[in-house]
């Protein structure tokens, strides 16, 4: 899984200028070990949650956003693949990730079958796909499967230092199915919880009638359902074809502010 991450300003006038903060926390190496490994929806087994503590220290610091590249052994060859975190990172009690069982992919295979108290080398926390604090607009999150991951640990974050002071936000969540939203219990709690917080999920597929919900792609609910594009900044993440759809569309409708993840 390639990841490529990057900013784009949209073709409006801009109420302010965001630029890019460094990173907070160095990367280093760890030492993982295996908590807990378990499916999602036990009846649909392609995805699924795994927790790490850390060998000889508690979880690193990292910011909502950030990825770790986990290594193991193949064939006699020493590979790695990276993952966002899923949690956040005022959670100390342990790192969780959350993956899709890839066809013939080594790693996402091997992790979902991997026994508690395994030790695996990893390198974190990596990346630049963070938010600027204070948070400078009201926010737009877009996300189809394991791409929401990086941003419940931003909300988690948010939600937890108490950054979202005058700020909406609206999580843009698209699946095939209605088993795919992952997550699902979490955000819905917390769109019960904040009354600035709100959840768009959308079903491209839907295998039940008994889903009322929106139908289609995310594209959709951007143009339909969110409104103030100019006021707004949006992050994206998943696969490489809808964010690089999704990213012109977000600069066609003129979002203040346009940051992305892909994965291939």
């Amino acid at each position: 899984m390639m990841r490529e991450t990057a900013s784009a300003k949209a073709a409006v006038p801009q109420k302010q200028v965001i630029h890019e903060a460094p990173v907070k926390f160095r990367s280093g190496k760890h030492t993982a070990i295996v908590k807990e490994v378990f499916d999602i929806a036990p009846q649909f087994p392609q995805t699924y949650l795994i927790r790490f503590t850390f060998e000889n220290e508690g979880v690193f610091d990292f910011e909502p956003g950030q990825f770790i590249s986990i290594f193991a052994e193949k064939d006699g060859k020493r590979i790695s693949r990276p993952y966002s975190i899923a949690s956040w990172p005022e959670n100390k009690a342990y790192l969780e990730l959350c993956i899709k069982v890839v066809e013939g992919g080594f790693m996402s295979n091997y992790l979902h079958h991997v026994r508690p108290g395994t030790k695996l080398p990893t390198i974190g926390p990596l990346g630049r796909f963070v938010m600027q604090e204070p948070i400078p607009y009201d926010t737009v999150f877009v996300a189809t499967g394991t791409g929401v991951a990086p941003f419940i640990a931003m909300m988690g974050h948010i939600w937890d230092q108490g950054l979202d002071d005058g700020r909406e936000f609206h999580m843009v969540f698209g699946v095939r199915y209605v088993h795919d939203l992952i997550y699902r219990d979490l955000i819905e709690r917390w769109e019960r919880e904040h009354r600035n917080f709100h959840f768009y999920p959308t079903i491209s597929r839907p295998e039940t009638p008994n889903w009322k919900g929106r139908v289609g792609y995310v594209q959709k609910v951007l143009e339909n359902d969110i409104k103030g594009h100019a006021n707004k900044q949006v992050f994206i993440c998943g696969l490489h074809d809808m964010v690089e759809d999704v990213n012109n569309l977000c600069k066609r409708l003129g979002f203040a502010y346009v940051r992305f993840e892909k994965w291939d």
